[in-house]
């Protein structure tokens, strides 16, 4: 009995004592955590916002080539260089666009949706078209036409661009899209008198009620857009766009604005 006491207090001795707070003493092999620096949010400064918006006002100066109207109609050349000159056909637009584009360093994807009016710098004159297949030239059997001082179109719209940034300050811009335009005002138009007379030399027009004859336009007409631009970004503050394309007519133009 007195020899197994003794082996059991030898037994003890030897075993190691529990420490208790030893599980709670930092582990050196782990770094240490420290707090951010004086004046530091400790968040990174890359922009989180995966997507930027812009207000832009536009413009737009709109033509079509005389040498693509002459396929169609005559002009001063025919006739022996005696026919009466076609006006030429400009027009100008002005309007706001709102856009939402990437935000990331090698650009991205950019829509827009846009509100312009749509006006006319054409002058009155002498359309006639020419003659189908083998009928001879007739000279005489053309339309005056003379726009209304308010003769226009109120447009409507959303163009999809695909951004290339080439640098942080400027990026190339390809894209298209579609609206809607109404029309405002009209296009008067009168031909030829029963005797003949051509629509240019007619002297019985004045107050005439029975000849006044509006252009059939439609109230409303689709638009294709078709877009290609220079794009100069100011830190993501503003930005200017110098464009070209088709508006429904062909066009060059600018848009500038801030981005928030």
């Amino acid at each position: 009995m007195i020899a197994l006491l003794l082996a059991q207090t030898a037994f003890a001795a030897e075993a190691p004592v529990f420490d208790p707070v030893s599980h709670l003493q930092q582990d050196d092999t782990q770094p240490v955590p420290t707090a951010p620096a004086a004046g530091s949010s400790g968040v990174s400064d890359t922009p989180q916002r995966p997507y930027l918006m812009e207000v832009n006002l536009r413009g737009k100066y709109m033509s079509i080539p005389d040498s693509l109207i002459d396929i169609w109609m005559f002009n001063g050349s025919d006739d022996n260089g005696d026919h009466l000159e076609r006006p030429t056909v400009r027009a100008y637009s002005a309007g706001m666009e709102f856009a939402i584009r990437s935000n990331g360093e090698g650009g991205g994807a950019m829509g827009a949706f846009y509100f312009d009016y749509f006006g006319h710098l054409m002058q009155d004159g002498y359309w006639d078209d020419r003659e189908d297949g083998d009928t001879s030239a007739i000279y005489n059997d053309g339309y005056w036409l003379a726009p209304s001082s308010n003769f226009g179109f109120a447009t409507v719209g959303a163009n999809y661009y695909y951004d290339l940034r080439l640098a942080p300050w400027f990026s190339f811009m390809v894209g298209g899209g579609l609206g809607v335009a109404v029309a405002i005002g009209e296009i008067q138009r009168w031909g030829p008198a029963e005797d003949g007379t051509p629509a240019w030399n007619r002297s019985d027009l004045e107050g005439t009620e029975a000849d006044k004859d509006p252009l059939p336009i439609p109230g409303a007409l689709p638009i294709i857009d078709l877009n290609a631009a220079l794009k100069f970004h100011f830190n993501d503050k503003a930005s200017l766009r110098i464009e070209g394309g088709l508006h429904p007519l062909f066009y060059g133009g600018a848009a500038v604005g801030i981005v928030f």
